[in-house]
């Protein structure tokens, strides 16, 4: 390693470093596929708010609603929702279903709206968390919200009009199993709408590893042209199949932004610990985007109809 590769900031040090409005947002991951590993950086001792983003405890559901918004845990807020839900024209006497839930930011929207939604997420903690605010907001009555592998659930022959999932699919272990039951579960002309990381570089590469080592949940991925073929085989009409990336990744350097803006005006009363988890939660958006950037994976947005 030359002098020049040594001397280059860190994640953590962009990221200290954009916090302190010295550069642009830092989030910018290396190129794996040609610079040699960093020297690792020496852990700080724990405490006890220690950032861990491989769970949802309740003080990373705190920091990423800072980030993304009050009861959401992903970018995009209310608009990335509404670009799911308004193609499907949902109505009351519709059987909805969400598939990963999270903390309910569209299982919410869609109860506001006047939709009754069963929801299904595989984290016990962002289920509970979904519950809460589905409550809080008085909604709870049209919000079937459960806790569940999504790999473990079963449905009723032709009970599904619409299913809807917002990056909700990651922790699916047979992605091809999950889409043959749903097809199996939808009536004449039910709707599937989703938005999924597909595979779209080598898998052998640099990026993918470090990009699959910092997921805190294993995904296991389709690529575009495998996600298609199987919907088709299954029955499914699908109307479109098309990239997101570039808007999804707007929505998480808006986020960061706006977040930027909020601590100027907050000055001397963001707490050390805030900043920490922060710059843990920045750290994970950098290496998704580091892929995505490398056509690694891609977001796609996927829309089709099962054929009667």
């Amino acid at each position: 390693m030359n002098d020049e590769q040594q001397d280059k900031p860190g994640w953590r040090d962009r990221l200290r470093a954009w916090w302190h409005g010295e550069q642009g947002f830092g989030p910018k991951v290396e190129d794996y596929r040609t610079t040699p590993d960093a020297p690792l950086e020496a852990e700080p001792p724990p405490t006890s708010d220690e950032p861990d983003i491989t769970t949802w405890s309740p003080r990373r559901q705190q920091i990423v609603q800072l980030l993304f918004g009050e009861g959401l845990h992903q970018p995009g807020g209310e608009a990335l929702i509404r670009a799911l839900t308004a193609p499907l024209a949902l109505n009351p006497n519709m059987s909805v279903t969400e598939l990963g839930c999270g903390m309910g930011g569209m299982t919410r929207l869609l109860a506001r709206d006047g939709i009754w939604v069963d929801a299904y997420e595989p984290d016990q903690s962002l289920s509970d968390a979904a519950l809460a605010l589905a409550r809080k907001e008085g909604i709870k009555q049209r919000t079937n919200i459960k806790h569940s592998l999504l790999d473990d659930l079963q449905f009723k022959r032709r009970s599904l009009d619409a299913v809807l999932s917002k990056e909700g699919l990651m922790s699916v272990q047979d992605k091809r199993l999950l889409l043959a039951k749903l097809r199996a579960a939808m009536r004449p002309g039910g709707q599937l709408m989703f938005t999924d990381f597909l595979l779209t570089g080598p898998e052998g590469s640099r990026v993918y590893e470090v990009w699959m080592d910092r997921e805190p949940v294993k995904p296991v991925l389709l690529t575009p042209d495998d996600l298609q073929s199987e919907l088709e085989t299954l029955g499914f009409t699908v109307m479109y199949l098309e990239d997101v990336t570039e808007e999804y990744k707007s929505a998480v350097l808006d986020a960061f932004a706006r977040y930027a803006a909020d601590i100027k005006l907050r000055g001397s009363t963001v707490e050390e610990s805030e900043r920490e988890w922060v710059i843990a939660e920045g750290e994970h958006w950098a290496i998704r985007i580091s892929a995505m950037d490398a056509r690694i994976i891609r977001l796609y947005r996927c829309f089709c109809r099962a054929n009667d």
